[in-house]
């Protein structure tokens, strides 16, 4: 965005404290307002960010000079995407995962979702720079917004609320009894710990 080397490296780190500042909000609004919302306003902001970002970039893409303006207009923009993404998308797949996933396998499925996550995360950042580089810089925002138009659609359809639901409601929303089952075998553990615990005693000595 007609950047000096220099400017690029400040911006890069404000614009890592601008995604920190929007993580810190959601320890308020994620139990405030929900999970699915959140992703929805997220997915919505940044789908618009990302069009306006497109727009000019695709405008003065390789022609910043005198478009200070321009250019200033589209780095707020990418600063509130980020924030955007930090007070959604960013913190709430990590919190989701361990409400949906009954105590038998929310281990692995954790671990899944991390996985996927830091995947997803790497083929991103590869993909990023030769995609601005080769697309002129606006196909890569306009790639980047269709999918942050999709991620609308399909929370809104398809992703459940799990804020204040325990994991029996979510086999009723799956249709599974995994949860269930862990509900009445962890009930029998216990009495069976409280039968080996209990103490027996065949008579008394002075």
């Amino acid at each position: 965005m007609g950047m000096n080397y220099n400017m690029q490296l400040i911006l890069g780190g404000i614009l890592n404290i601008t995604q920190l500042v929007g993580v810190i909000t959601s320890l308020y609004t994620m139990d405030k307002f929900g999970r699915k919302p959140l992703l929805l306003f997220g997915s919505i902001t940044m789908c618009i960010c990302h069009i306006i970002i497109a727009v000019l970039v695709g405008l003065y893409f390789g022609s910043w000079d005198g478009q200070e303006d321009k250019a200033a207009v589209a780095v707020v923009f990418l600063f509130l995407c980020m924030l955007f993404f930090g007070s959604s998308w960013g913190p709430v797949p990590w919190a989701m995962p361990s409400e949906i996933f009954p105590s038998s396998i929310r281990g692995k499925g954790v671990a899944w979702s991390t996985c996927s996550d830091w995947l997803n995360n790497f083929i991103i950042g590869l993909i990023t720079p030769p995609m601005i580089q080769n697309t002129r810089g606006f196909g890569a925002y306009t790639f980047f917004a269709v999918f942050c138009g999709l991620s609308a659609f399909w929370t809104f359809f398809f992703v459940p609320e799990t804020k204040g639901r325990s994991l029996e409601d979510m086999d009723r929303v799956f249709g599974d009894h995994a949860a269930e089952a862990d509900v009445i075998r962890r009930a029998e553990i216990m009495r069976e710990l409280k039968t080996s615990a209990a103490p027996v005693r065949e008579g008394k000595t002075v």
